[in-house]
């Protein structure tokens, strides 16, 4: 069985200036975690930045966890089973930060988050780099979003339907 943590700040996305989007693809994370099986999804905020949020909710935590970031509204239960499986494994984003970790052991989790965090990550944890569409495409902007449209999950598309 596997914990999911999602990352989260709860003023939103301050590139996007919409909580509501915000809100709307965490909950799109949070189905696809649940959809990919997971024994708990955990969704932490971000008081002292991500990697402290992320190391004080594993703190107390043992066995296999997988970090999915807040704004993949695109991520599927299908990749999130292929990268827990794959643990340790890392999803990097297109601009070399990491949107996603598995690992086999909440223990091992190492707060390197930032810009070049991929590489970073990939060595700490000898960690494989999947590329998964869903959780490769974070939306940090508007077009970001634009992009991933077509693939967003019901919360997302629901929160823009009624935007239009």
């Amino acid at each position: 069985m596997v914990t999911y943590v999602i990352p989260y700040r709860s003023i939103g996305k301050t590139r996007l200036g919409d909580s509501g989007l915000a809100a709307a693809m965490v909950s799109d994370v949070v189905d696809a975690c649940k959809a990919a099986g997971a024994d708990d999804v955990m969704v932490v905020g971000e008081s002292g930045g991500q990697g402290e949020a992320i190391r004080g909710a594993l703190s107390a935590r043992s066995g296999p966890v997988t970090i999915v970031n807040s704004d993949l509204p695109a991520a599927t239960p299908d990749e999130l089973r292929q990268l827990s499986a794959s643990a340790p494994a890392i999803v990097p984003a297109r601009d070399g930060t990491t949107n996603a970790i598995a690992l086999r052991d909440a223990r091992h989790f190492v707060p390197l988050y930032g810009p070049g965090s991929a590489e970073r990550y990939a060595e700490a944890l000898r960690a494989e780099r999947l590329d998964l569409a869903g959780l490769r495409d974070d939306v940090d902007t508007w077009d970001d979003l634009e992009r991933v449209r077509a693939r967003v999950g019901s919360n997302t598309r629901k929160y823009l339907g009624e935007r239009a």
